[in-house]
């Protein structure tokens, strides 16, 4: 996906191409964020702000309409060598680059579920997240009023307001903390065919995105591979698979990857329980 975008966020051209990145370099997150906050100039530090600079453009209007920034604690361990008993656990750090590739990310599978819809309106493989059940606020709605804080679930941009306001100068974890007991209120997020629902139900309730899909990670993900296949057929560059010209047929994938990745999710979050138990089994209170 290519965007020509001006220096104020507005993309005035896009062009889908089977292309080979020519990249200066490879950074990780950690390169990235020392980049941005330089002084100096450089080839690749001017490219990164640049980047930074609109994809704080792009954060800006999505949260102006509704988009969440919700929380999900994310730890990791190191483990021994030998006997891979774990020896330290810390959370993830996150980076201002990382927002960055998010934006870019969040604006390519937008981007690119929008033109194979035009292509197969019905055959799409897209990602809705639906309104939650106001009911299963009821409990972080009540622990919030503990703390003297209103919490409005209404609408998504009622939701993202209401949880900016939930500051506690000596509390300075609450806001995380409320954010962690929001998504855990939410619906899943799923996957569907387009042909299956009406385009009223596509809406990505997280996101404040009438469309929505997984494009960015095909390594990793197979509903973007099903994505990456559908965008090649509709600009003409391969066939579109017989399996992905049924409609009946990329309902039953689309069942299939919402069950593997509960399961997956189910057996991370119990992967972290285990080596937590581990990880404190036999140490001393400190």
């Amino acid at each position: 996906v290519i965007w020509e975008v001006t220096e104020a966020g507005d993309v005035v051209d896009v062009q889908f191409r089977k292309s080979i990145i020519h990249s200066i370099k490879g950074l990780t997150y950690q390169q990235a964020q020392a980049l941005i906050d330089s002084p100096e100039p450089s080839v690749e530090g001017d490219a990164v702000k640049r980047l930074n600079s609109l994809a704080k453009i792009f954060r800006s209007r999505r949260i102006e309409a509704g988009a969440l920034t919700l929380a999900s604690p994310e730890v990791k361990f190191d483990l021994d060598q030998t006997s891979l008993d774990p020896t330290d656990v810390t959370s993830y750090t996150l980076y201002e680059a990382n927002a960055l590739v998010e934006e870019f990310m969040l604006l390519a599978n937008v981007t690119v579920g929008k033109r194979i819809l035009r292509q197969y309106p019905t055959l799409g493989v897209l990602r809705r997240h639906p309104a939650p059940d106001l009911n299963m606020f009821d409990g972080l709605i009540a622990k919030a009023a503990s703390r003297g804080f209103t919490i409005d679930p209404t609408t998504s941009k009622s939701l993202a307001d209401s949880l900016d306001k939930c500051h506690d100068p000596s509390d300075p974890y609450l806001n995380k903390l409320l954010r962690i007991l929001a998504t855990r209120c939410m619906r899943p997020a799923a996957y569907f065919c387009s042909g299956d629902l009406p385009a009223t139900q596509w809406h990505h309730f997280g996101l404040a995105s009438p469309i929505y899909t997984h494009f960015t990670s095909p390594i990793r993900r197979y509903a973007d591979v099903l994505v990456h296949r559908l965008l090649a057929a509709s600009i003409g560059w391969e066939p579109l698979p017989p399996h992905l010209g049924s409609k009946g047929l990329v309902a039953t994938l689309c069942e299939q990857m919402n069950r593997r990745h509960r399961n997956a999710q189910l057996a991370g979050r119990a992967s972290v329980g285990l080596y937590t138990v581990l990880f404190f089994d036999g140490r001393e209170e400190e």
